[in-house]
């Protein structure tokens, strides 16, 4: 293992905890005689740390879900975030992207991450842009939507924020993962209700969040014209 940083550090002892020999994490310049060798650095250094890797190992893995396969054998990627601190069972019914050079290549690359516990599907080599971008919205953007959640629930003197929005952000994920956008989407723009909207736009404007509302506010209004068009049986309105 190449790269001591949060997935590195992570993956490391769950690799061992599913029954592998694992040397590291190793830093820039150290080596060791190994069979595989999996590359847990930033992506801008990958080329490097893979012909370096080359030296050393018979087989040269990334784990990286935006770079191509040209300087390794195959991808793993854990379609997770990790901050560094998480336990051995982390990658335990989490998705895995696995591509390879060859089919060998590849079928290395689901072994591992279903030895870790994770489900490993294939992402062609060339898709692993849209790959990538569904990950960051799924995950960074999440996190740049609540970010605006929090401020404006600041802004209007609720205290505790994050702890009263988290079971309504959760309720809405659940929903989400078992009927999608369309059916799981409620609020103003759903029911077609401008002066909330407007005002909602107003509140969000004060908090130098507004051009940030009219851009999620014209995706959303595409959902709810998708949604329009197969309405849900019994869907809740009240949000």
């Amino acid at each position: 293992m190449i790269g001591a940083g949060r997935l590195g550090t992570v993956l490391a002892p769950a690799l061992r905890a599913a029954g592998f020999t694992v040397h590291g994490p190793l830093g820039r310049g150290e080596t060791v005689r190994a069979d595989i060798a999996l590359l847990a650095v930033p992506d801008a250094a990958i080329a490097d740390a893979a012909a370096a890797a080359h030296g050393f190992a018979r087989r040269v893995g990334h784990l990286s879900g935006a770079t191509s396969l040209d300087a390794v054998d195959f991808r793993l990627h854990p379609l997770q975030t990790f901050t560094g601190v998480e336990g051995p069972d982390a990658f335990r019914g989490i998705g895995a992207a696995v591509a390879g050079r060859t089919s060998a290549d590849e079928h290395l690359a689901a072994d591992i991450a279903t030895a870790l516990g994770a489900r490993a599907f294939p992402l062609d080599d060339a898709r692993r842009g849209e790959y990538h971008a569904a990950a960051s919205f799924a995950s960074n953007f999440v996190l740049t939507v609540l970010d605006a959640a929090e401020q404006l629930a600041g802004a209007s003197g609720v205290r505790g924020s994050r702890e009263l929005l988290a079971p309504l952000i959760l309720q809405t994920v659940e929903n989400w993962r078992s009927a999608g956008a369309t059916q799981a989407l409620t609020g103003p723009i759903a029911r077609g209700d401008e002066e909330t909207v407007a005002r909602q736009r107003a509140a969000s404007a004060s908090a130098d969040l507004g051009d940030l509302f009219d851009a999620l506010a014209a995706a959303t209004r595409t959902i709810a014209a998708r949604s329009a068009q197969h309405p849900p049986t019994d869907r809740e309105t009240a949000a």
